[in-house]
């Protein structure tokens, strides 16, 4: 990684991560911090949300480790209007996270496979533990929520 002219203890304007897509230059002041980080990777606590360059792959984004490189996931943000969440489980988790309702956003960590013989690919997401954004304050969580009606490999 590499970052812009930056004197000893300052935080960079920006970081270019050399992601597996090519170079993308994420803004610090646009990180999304993580208190206790992603399931299985707790020591990682910031993050950049990118478009994936040159992809057909739109509706997808890049949550990229703004301190390692190595650790990105392709995420789905969330249409409120789907209907894929009940809105009981989702205001439960906003209050259990004080997230404010118009500064919530969504995103679902997506799993990429082969498909079964080789041909082609699958894809899935864990809808039982999305990451939780609070837009207002740049902070995240990755949530389990307790009802067992979400699946953990929900196919795309």
């Amino acid at each position: 990684m590499e970052t812009e002219n930056v004197a000893e203890n300052e935080t960079p304007e920006s970081v270019v991560v050399e992601t597996r897509f090519g170079d993308i230059e994420f803004s610090w002041d646009k990180g999304i911090y993580m208190p206790v980080g992603l399931l299985g990777f707790p020591e990682h606590h910031v993050f950049g949300l990118a478009n994936i360059p040159n992809t057909s792959l739109d509706q997808f984004k890049l949550y990229q480790s703004l301190t390692d490189a190595s650790l990105s996931f392709i995420v789905a943000p969330y249409n409120m209007e789907s209907g894929v969440y009940a809105d009981k489980d989702l205001m439960t988790a906003q209050k259990s996270l004080a997230i404010d309702s118009a500064d919530m956003a969504i995103l679902m960590v997506v799993t990429i496979r082969s498909a079964p013989g080789g041909e082609g690919i699958t894809m899935s997401t864990n809808l039982r533990a999305p990451i939780l954004v609070d837009t207002g304050r740049q902070v995240a969580w990755q949530h389990i929520l307790p009802n067992e009606k979400y699946s953990v490999q929900h196919d795309l």
